[in-house]
């Protein structure tokens, strides 16, 4: 809705985040998608290895059609992310307790969408402060860009590693 509003008021539009923090595997069809909306200017995707640099160059140079199976891949990755999912941007910082909320929510991902429950358990054992101390005081969420239910969210990671903290 926000693009073709832009677009109808001449204005560029400025794609962010393309693959959604990483949450989005496959940057080459992120990026296809996000590109094939003639409105949307230009996208700024994120990378830290010459992979994705190529991987991103790969996907932006391809301006073909999405095919029905490309389609398809993205309703599969939107109906596996939702809506409510964290995008790493970090702009809830700082915690007031000192909790990485980014960092809870990425190894919680891990853990329940991707099964990768040994995994990510090591890593969140790594946090100097867990999801379960949030505190409730809801000054990340006035900070949040994409205005998630952060507090809810962090009692479902802490629930998620409570629970499996039963298994290790």
């Amino acid at each position: 809705e926000l693009i073709d509003r832009c677009a109808e008021k001449g204005k560029a539009f400025i794609d962010m985040k393309p693959l959604a923090g990483g949450a989005i595997e496959d940057g080459r069809l992120a990026l296809r998608y996000v590109l094939s909306n003639p409105a949307v200017t230009v996208s700024i995707p994120g990378m830290a290895a010459p992979e994705e640099l190529e991987q991103n160059v790969a996907g932006s140079a391809n301006t073909a059609p999405l095919t029905p199976e490309e389609k398809a891949a993205c309703q599969k990755v939107r109906d596996t992310l939702g809506t409510q999912f964290c995008r790493r941007c970090n702009y809830c910082a700082p915690c007031t307790v000192g909790i990485q909320i980014p960092s809870c929510f990425l190894f919680h991902g891990y853990l329940e969408r991707y099964g990768l429950a040994g995994w990510a358990h090591e890593r969140y054992d790594t946090l100097t402060v867990k999801a379960g101390a949030c505190i409730g005081c809801g000054k990340c969420e006035t900070r949040c860009p994409y205005n998630l239910p952060i507090r809810d969210m962090l009692k479902k990671s802490g629930t998620g590693f409570r629970r499996i903290n039963i298994i290790f």
